[in-house]
This record gives structure tokens, sequence and C-alpha cells, in this order.
């Protein structure tokens, strides 16, 4: 249920899709455009341009050259640049893309999945605590219907009821990010 980038760039593109990635990826591209461009509204205007490009250029990206945060901080501080040249403006690019080593990298994705784990502990949060300690054993220790069902002392197939009431709660939830 831990969705990244990495699993939103692996789906067909749609409008949900995109803006799970907009939500997922914005706050990081916008301190790169605000590094070069430092002033909030070229940052905004430059920023949405920079989104419609990936949008654009989605069925470009290619998982085997890099993963999905790197490619769009690329896109994100060559537009930068360009908007800044096209405005004819002075480049304050203190902000050098080598400088952004894998680890800086995936410290973001670590950041990203925790907000991720965040997300999904407030939504199992939300289920009654047996039913969600009825889900965790399914999901999370593989144990059986019937397994679960003899440490809660109760039949098969409540333990089956409270676990298909509560997976479309988890997923609109989830969903709602």
């Amino acid at each position: 249920m831990n969705k990244n980038l990495n699993y939103y760039f692996a789906q067909p593109l749609s409008d949900k899709n995109f803006h799970r990635i907009y939500q997922l990826s914005a706050t990081q591209l916008y301190g790169v455009i605000f590094r070069i461009l430092k002033q909030e509204q070229l940052v905004q205007d430059c920023l949405q341009e920079v989104f419609v490009k990936i949008y654009h250029n989605f069925e470009r990206y290619d998982p085997e050259k890099s993963q999905p945060l790197t490619w769009m901080v690329t896109i994100a501080r060559n537009y930068a640049i360009d908007f800044y040249r096209k405005k004819q403006l002075s480049i304050a690019d203190d902000f050098d893309l080598s400088v952004i080593d894998d680890e800086q990298i995936q410290l973001l994705e670590k950041l990203e999945q925790a907000e991720n784990k965040k997300h999904i502990i407030d939504c199992l949060k939300m289920l009654d605590s047996r039913v969600r300690d009825a889900v965790f054993m399914q999901y999370f220790h593989g144990k059986t219907y019937a397994q679960t069902a003899k440490i809660f002392d109760k039949s098969e197939n409540t333990i089956k009821s409270w676990v298909a009431r509560a997976l479309p709660k988890l997923k609109n939830c989830l969903e709602a990010l």
C-alpha cells in the first residue's frame, strides 16, 4: 500500500495518477526552482510550466536511466534556467545538479516514504483496534483466517467480515491523499 513515485511512474498516465505525482514531488521541485529564480511569483509560474512539461514528456521517462525524482529535478533545473533566460534576467544559479548525489535523492525518497507511512498509520488508526489487529495479522504477519479467528476467539467468518469491511475503508483513506 505504500505508494511512492516509482509506483506512480509505473502506472499509465491519468489525471489522478499525475495529481499524486504532483503531491509527492512539488515541494522538492519548488526548492530546486527557488534556488535558481529566488522570486516567489517566478517560482510559482515556472513550477506550473515544469509540471506541464513533465506531463507531456511522461512517456519518455526511462527507469533504467534514473529515478523519477532525479528525472523531474533535472527537468525543473533546466527549465528554471531557460525560464530565467527568456525573461532576460541574470541567472542566480547557485544550484548545481551534480550537488544532488544519490544519497540526497535517497534521503528525499525516504522522506516521501516516511510521509506515506504516516498516512498509512493514520488510515489504520481509523479502524477499530480489533479490526486493525486482524488486518495486520492477515497482511503483515501472514496469518490465515483460521489462525486469526483462534487468536480473537471469534469465528473465521467474523474475521473475514472484519477484514472485508476494513479494506475498502483503508483504500478510500489512502486514495484521499
